[in-house]
């Protein structure tokens, strides 16, 4: 047995509360290194006499552990339990033929025989879940993990303007051009969602601000004209929430606009500002670069500068959300946007460059205001500590996404790809992962089409992919009807609208696939079990269906190999034919089936 192999941590993504009675325990050992994993658990005060024995005896459970997934170098089992006293010491039973071993918190320990080994019961070395208290639990809104998410950047959706500064679709794109996208606009397009099948909007920030993408607040508390007014946001959010569409705004709360009233008042008072502190100034005066007419900052590259940013560009100062006066102006917009115009979320701009402890408050005060409120962050990266049930409920799921775009761009092989699943799946709390935010691209990225060479065949397969996966998933606009674009700004084009430019077939693919989302709950199970084959072959399951998945990421059509377990009469879903697999099978190129085991052959 590897013994550096073997891994867990109590109160971690390894062992964690998936709701008010049951515990999650996860155990990584080396690949294939065991025959059998049992946990031994009890409560660490219930102890009682036997008939066999004069001293006081341990009163505990022994749980076979599954061995849920499978990397190139580990194993990970999983055990589910219920603590009948919400508290629970526990230990792994280790089996090899012919070594058995105790591993606990402190060592790992072998005995002779199974005789010894039930003897011993010296709590000190067991691990500790101390009690599974009800506060601590997650407690994101149950709307979340059903919701299908399309993301919308607000000047380039569409227009009730007869007349705009800017052709509607004009390229190339720029970040500082407005093309009059506005509310009313999409207030119009709202039967256009419904009818997809959408029920959350995700909007990019709507508040005042001189640029177009509006990540550089200036006025936290209005609608930017160019956009429309708060009365016409609230209307919106209205006639959304009548068509069964929840409504996330974006906030920008790692920093604000070089035009946003504190920083002005810096800017102008130096270290007399009662802001001065609102922000994190390393010397004053604060402007050490030159300013157009208008008083924006320009040609700042290479200069050091005086205050800290997000990057390195002045336009956006960084809050110090320590500060009381920037506690109480960003909470107070938190709950302003919640009760005066009754949205139901907050996706929070570079939630990993904000403290932890503002972001506690930021959850904080969203529930109070409205109990169903859901928080999202934009991190990254793996991003366990911010999802522990104390600050964010989820973030945008690029730590699932990065392994789908390098195998379907080739960048990463069949065997890549499933390890880097497999690993993320073992170390996911599935009370986390069903709430995920997941995604294929935003406007922080290429656009998946542009990523995919322009292929419709593979940009299906990436969402076949994503609306297989546990957690909710998420459609840039446009994205539905075969918008491309390369990275920012060219992934924030104009929507089309125009029927002869629109892909009509992916647009009844994406919404055939939102049909069966809400028509077959297996689609969101968690675990993707895959199978030996040349193609990228699994299946998805729960108790009552089970589904069969092809994914043929290759350029040029094949033979695939179908092993015998799976040979049969399905229907596949998406096309809803009837087909028999035999042993191999003749696919085309970028190819992909959906299968439903048919009953009667």
């Amino acid at each position: 047995m590897n013994r550096l192999a073997l891994w867990h941590q109590a109160k971690s993504e390894y062992a964690y509360a998936y709701d008010k009675d049951t515990l999650h325990l996860v155990l990584r050992t080396g690949k294939n290194d065991l025959t059998e994993v049992l946990c031994i658990h009890g409560d660490p005060f219930s102890w009682h006499k036997t008939a066999l024995s004069t001293k006081m005896v341990w009163k505990h459970d022994i749980t076979p552990m599954m061995k849920r997934y499978q990397t190139r170098d580990f194993d990970f089992y999983f055990v589910q339990i219920k603590p009948a006293n919400f508290r629970t010491k526990y230990a792994f039973i280790l089996k090899e033929p012919e070594h058995t071993y105790l591993f606990g918190a402190k060592r790992v320990k072998e005995f002779v025989s199974e005789k010894e080994l039930y003897q011993e019961y010296d709590l000190t070395e067991y691990f500790n879940f101390p009690y599974l208290n009800q506060e601590d639990l997650h407690h994101t809104p149950s709307w979340v993990k059903d919701t299908i998410w399309y993301q919308i950047f607000p000047d380039r959706f569409y227009t009730t303007l007869e007349e705009t500064v800017l052709p509607w679709g004009k390229l190339p794109v720029f970040n500082h051009e407005h093309y009059g996208g506005n509310l009313l606009g999409i207030m119009e397009k709202l039967p256009y969602l419904a009818d997809l099948g959408i029920t959350g909007i995700y909007f990019t920030p709507i508040f005042f601000s001189p640029s177009a993408h509006k990540y550089d607040t200036s006025d936290y508390f209005l609608i930017d004209p160019q956009i429309g007014t708060n009365e016409e946001f609230k209307e919106m959010v209205k006639r959304a929430h009548q068509l069964g569409i929840k409504v996330m705004l974006d906030g920008v709360f790692n920093h604000c606009g070089y035009h946003h009233p504190f920083f002005q008042d810096v800017v102008k008072n130096g270290e007399k500002s009662i802001y001065k502190d609102a922000f994190f100034i390393d010397e004053f005066p604060v402007v050490n670069f030159p300013l157009d007419s208008l008083g924006k900052p320009i040609n700042y590259h290479g200069i050091p500068l005086r205050f800290r940013t997000f990057a390195f560009t002045p336009v956006m100062p960084k809050w110090n959300t320590s500060n009381p006066l920037v506690e109480e102006h960003l909470l107070s917009v938190i709950t302003y946007w919640i009760k005066e115009h009754d949205i139901d979320g907050w996706r929070l701009d570079v939630s990993n460059e904000v403290s932890h402890e503002f972001l506690r408050k930021i959850k904080e005060v969203s529930r109070k205001a409205k109990k169903e409120t859901f928080i999202l962050g934009e991190n990254w990266d793996s991003s366990i500590p911010w999802l522990r049930g104390d600050q964010l409920d989820s973030v945008m799921n690029y730590d699932l996404i990065y392994p789908v775009w390098k195998y379907l761009d080739h960048t990463f092989d069949k065997e890549t790809f499933i390890d880097m699943i497999q690993n993320y799946l073992a170390q996911t709390p599935k009370n986390v992962m069903e709430n995920m935010f997941n995604l294929v691209g935003s406007h922080d990225t290429i656009r998946i089409k542009r990523r995919l060479k322009d292929d419709p065949r593979r940009v299906k397969l990436s969402y076949l992919l994503m609306f297989l996966s546990c957690g909710a998933p998420n459609i840039y606009y446009g994205d539905e009807i075969g918008l491309t674009g390369e990275h920012d700004p060219d992934n924030r084009r104009c929507m089309l609208w125009d029927n002869q430019e629109i892909d009509h077939d992916f647009y009844s693919f994406t919404k055939k696939l939102i049909q069966l989302r809400k028509s077959y709950p297996v689609m969101r199970d968690p675990d993707y079990h895959f199978i030996n084959s040349n193609a990228l072959l699994f299946t998805k399951r729960d108790k009552e269906t089970e589904l069969l998945v092809m994914i043929y990421n290759e350029p040029k059509k094949g033979l695939i190999t179908i092993p015998k377990n799976y040979q049969g009469r399905y229907i596949d879903l998406l096309t809803e034919q009837i087909l028999t697999l035999h042993d191999t099978m003749n696919v085309e190129a970028y190819s992909f089936m959906l299968l439903k085991k048919e009953e009667t052959l």
